[in-house]
């Protein structure tokens, strides 16, 4: 599998990245800049993710109007992981199966138990893990990609967006 191409400015990069760098900023540098509220069909989960994570996206002037798509996404896995989350918590990760016999003649019979099958939300607990990872890779909300943005943040900026993605996430919004 090929290499993302990174993203810098960095003068200690390779010239080809910066100049690719340079290339992309000024293709864009016309694009609209990305909308400063969330969509309204937006959960107020996904909407407190859109709020927390837009400021360094629109610090980075490379996540644009164009990105929302991601950007929305990202919202709304977030929003599926803890709906996914609540449920475990509810009903746990596996749940007992009972069936009840049938007589020839049409009588039930009491349940009798036939084991444990999984709960649906494990499964879904773990996609959206998954997609949030790479779509937080892709918008440069992950360490690694951060590395390769290095526009991103400045020495100032004491905000980590996916801290707060993980406080939303992790039941305290």
């Amino acid at each position: 599998m090929a290499r993302k191409n990174k993203i810098t400015d960095d003068e200690k990069a390779e010239k080809y990245q910066r100049n690719r760098t340079k290339k992309m900023k000024d293709s864009t540098a016309d694009w609209q800049q990305l909308q400063k509220t969330a969509p309204v069909y937006l959960s107020n989960l996904a909407k407190k993710m859109y709020y927390s994570i837009l400021p360094a996206l629109q610090k980075s002037d490379v996540v644009k109007q164009p990105d929302l798509a991601v950007v929305v996404a990202l919202c709304m896995q977030g929003d599926i992981l803890r709906q996914a989350y609540e449920d475990i918590k509810k009903h746990g990760i596996q749940q007992a199966i009972y069936k009840s016999p049938i007589s020839p003649t049409g009588e039930v019979g009491e349940p009798e138990f036939q084991g444990y099958k999984k709960n649906p939300a494990v499964t879904t607990l773990s996609d959206a893990t998954a997609k949030i990872k790479q779509l937080s890779s892709e918008l440069g909300l992950t360490p690694q990609s951060r590395a390769t943005l290095l526009n991103v943040t400045d020495d100032q900026d004491k905000g980590d967006p996916m801290a707060e993605i993980a406080k939303l996430i992790g039941g305290k919004s």
